[in-house]
């Protein structure tokens, strides 16, 4: 009895219940739930596909292609940016010529002349922050310079900017200032060709054929850009050309002061020598000599081809040098003086020669 029943119930509840699923068999076409594995009626084994979902096809080989196009390449914002100065330059003087034309026929060396021009000097920064602010929030979305060249600002989903938002992008720029121009370059590889301040202000510089709903693909799957060490090489090598000319500012001048201070000391070490041949020459002869020559002082100490030594009355003497360029026809004087002890001691002086060069002895 309970074979007669078991399958009719099964049966009833596959077909009558509507919350429970079920397929046919293929062999006797009987009921089975979703979830069986062999027939109910003849013990077949189902052996079920899993049917797999349609999808739609991807969007990825679209965005991919308007991420490669969408975003605005460095050299178009940079031709953009030249092409703004100019245009801002040539209106804001025909502008400030007409409202204040009587400025320019004012004498230069008059006090109100002065402060009109410091006035117009002024109003630049502010007239440079409504030109790119009023312009890239109006429905051009771009300044004159970025018209020309088809490019355009957009918010991260390809929707115009506000004139705040163009405000704060604007002086966000400061930001990237302050970067020895690495900001502006970080354009050149991000991979929305972001520079530092389209970051911070949260914003896209786009070609212009593009529609909000394709630089918004184009934002959401964006390239990869560069790597982090191509960006961290690139950094460094921007910041080794202020940093290395900087260096250099000092380390030139600090070598060349180096060297010439080397010199100088050289030449009061060797003056030593002519020192004591003047003083033994006096002591034994009772007079100062009139040459050096007199004094059998080598010819190498007294002409030689960084200094020459010139005899001066009472027993001094100069020393002249010839190189460095610096210090050329520069002069350090030597001079005797008795002391009561019968010794001579020497002075060395120079009106030439700055402290720097000098040791303390001779300054």
């Amino acid at each position: 009895m309970s074979k007669f029943l078991l399958p009719n119930i099964q049966a009833y509840l596959l077909t009558e219940c509507p919350f429970m699923s079920s397929f046919n068999c293929s062999s006797c076409n009987a009921h089975n739930s979703s979830n069986a594995r062999f027939c109910t009626s003849c013990g077949a084994n189902l052996n079920q596909v899993e049917s797999t979902p349609y999808q739609t096809p991807s969007s990825q080989p679209e965005a991919a292609l308007v991420s490669a196009y969408a975003f605005a390449g460095f050299w178009k914002r940079v031709i953009a940016y030249i092409l703004d100065g100019i245009i801002f330059g040539f209106l804001f003087w025909i502008l400030a010529f007409l409202l204040g034309g009587s400025i320019f026929s004012m004498a230069p060396q008059n006090p109100a002349s002065l402060m009109a021009f410091l006035g117009m000097y002024a109003l630049i920064y502010p007239a440079w922050w409504l030109y790119y602010a009023l312009m890239e929030s109006s429905s051009a979305q771009a300044t004159l310079g970025k018209k020309v060249l088809g490019i355009k600002v957009t918010d991260l989903h390809g929707q115009p900017i506000s004139f705040g938002h163009a405000t704060g992008r604007h002086f966000a720029a400061l930001i990237t200032q302050l970067t020895f121009t690495i900001g502006y370059l970080m354009s050149a590889f991000t991979a929305r060709k972001q520079a530092l301040h389209d970051m911070v202000a949260s914003t896209l510089v786009v070609n212009s054929q593009y529609g909000p709903s394709q630089i918004n693909v184009a934002s959401e799957n964006p390239g990869r850009g560069m790597s982090v060490g191509g960006i961290i090489a690139v950094v460094f090598l921007v910041l080794l050309i202020p940093v290395g000319g900087i260096l250099a500012a000092i380390a030139i001048p600090a070598y060349q002061d180096y060297t010439i201070r080397t010199k100088v000391s050289q030449a009061i070490a060797e003056a030593s020598s002519i020192q004591l041949a003047v003083t033994a020459h006096a002591e034994e002869t009772g007079y100062w000599p009139n040459t050096l020559q007199q004094t059998g002082i080598e010819q190498q100490l007294i002409n030689n081809q960084n200094y020459q030594v010139q005899l001066a009355a009472e027993g001094a003497f100069q020393i002249i040098f010839k190189q460095p360029e610096r210090i050329i026809d520069n002069r350090l004087n030597f001079i005797p003086h008795l002391q009561p002890s019968g010794e001579y001691q020497w002075q060395c002086s120079s009106r030439d020669l700055k402290n720097v060069y000098l040791p303390t002895s001779c300054r």
